[in-house]
């Protein structure tokens, strides 16, 4: 009868210790496996175009699972590279947000006079919008399709005071430069229809 009490005694702090060895490996586990990862996420809000600098962004932790390849990391530097679409406060950074400085140079500021009405309302500075060519139809002509002439440019300035007076309102887009001929070939038919891209 003792030789039985003592193994079960000595048995009993095995037991528990390798109880609590489980519930260990378990916490760990579940601890490292959700661990996340540093991004960068817009301290401020942030227009297309921009060129970043320090502060624009900050790091935070993050847990984006098979996401993840698609956002700037810790390792990746952002500064220097220009925004190539609008960017609020707490977004994280995407790849697909960016381009490298020496990109920025293709692009051409253009300008071009519109119907106030044909400008959608809302529309902010450094804001995506769509460039539709319209072409009236008259005297019984068949109706054409409207065109898609650029999509997603980026607004960089805007006369919303002739908007107001109902007269053109100008705008300044900015426009790769082997599409310039192609907006300004289609300012001289028909009218040009200015669309939000994102509502």
């Amino acid at each position: 009868m003792k030789n039985t009490k003592n193994t079960s005694r000595s048995r009993t702090p095995l037991a528990i210790t390798l109880i609590a060895a489980s519930f260990l490996s378990a916490f760990l586990l579940a601890t490292f496996s959700h661990q996340g990862e540093d991004f960068w996420v817009a301290a401020i809000d942030l227009p297309a175009g921009h060129q970043v600098v320090s502060g624009d962004f900050r790091l935070q932790n993050l847990v984006l699972d098979s996401s993840a390849s698609l956002y700037l990391t810790k390792v990746d530097k952002p500064i220097g590279l220009v925004l190539v679409s609008a960017i609020v406060q707490g977004q994280i950074l995407s790849i697909q947000n960016v381009r490298s400085s020496s990109n920025r140079l293709a692009a051409s500021a253009v300008p071009i006079s519109i119907r106030a009405v044909d400008v959608a309302a809302g529309i902010a500075l450094g804001e995506s919008v769509d460039i539709y060519w319209v072409i009236d139809s008259q005297n019984g002509e068949s109706p054409v399709e409207p065109v898609l002439i650029l999509g997603g440019v980026s607004l960089l300035s805007y006369d919303q005071k002739s908007k107001n007076f109902g007269t053109d309102a100008a705008l300044t887009i900015a426009v790769e430069e082997t599409q310039v001929l192609r907006v300004l070939s289609a300012t001289t038919h028909g009218r040009l229809v200015v669309i939000r891209s994102h509502v």
